[in-house]
């Protein structure tokens, strides 16, 4: 290196010391929020020790001002309900579709009823286990029921 370079690398190393020190060491420009007067905080502690009438306070809980509709919830909170076990709903069956006859009143063979072992015969308008035959139709069954509609459909195992 030479001896011209020396000096300005010299004075630009210790200026840059110089400030990296001053920045860990404490703050550039000291700031200070105003004081304020004792009069105000005195006036805030008087007014927050006032007592609020007890009627106020039950009209405003009863008017429940942090709910939207301003109504109560139905149901009403109640921790006591929330401990008990809800039981859980009943599983839908697994219907099965064995065989339709077509004619004047078509009949169709169903498996998987509730309560009932093995297979039914059926025809439209049937209920067993709240379940009622809708439709009949060319290989096709619309049983309704449990808030669900079912389409069942004939098996064919050889045309897989």
């Amino acid at each position: 290196m030479t001896t011209d370079l020396r000096l300005p690398l010299l004075v630009v190393g210790l200026i840059g010391v110089t400030t990296s020190v001053r920045i860990a060491a404490g703050p550039i420009v000291h700031v200070q929020l105003p004081r304020a007067a004792a009069t105000d905080s005195g006036a805030q502690a008087a007014r927050s020790g006032r007592r609020i009438a007890a009627e106020s306070v039950g009209a405003i809980v009863s008017r429940d001002p942090f709910r939207i509709g301003r109504r109560p919830t139905l149901p009403a909170y109640d921790p006591q309900r929330l401990a008990e076990q809800v039981a859980p709903p009943v599983p839908k069956p697994i219907l099965l579709l064995v065989g339709v006859v077509n004619g004047r009143e078509p009949s169709a063979v169903i498996e998987g009823f509730p309560g009932v072992e093995g297979s039914r015969v059926m025809r439209v308008g049937d209920v067993v286990a709240g379940l009622q035959v809708k439709k009949i139709m060319d290989g096709r069954v619309v049983i309704i029921g449990m808030d669900t509609t079912w389409v069942l459909e004939v098996r064919e195992p050889w045309k897989n």
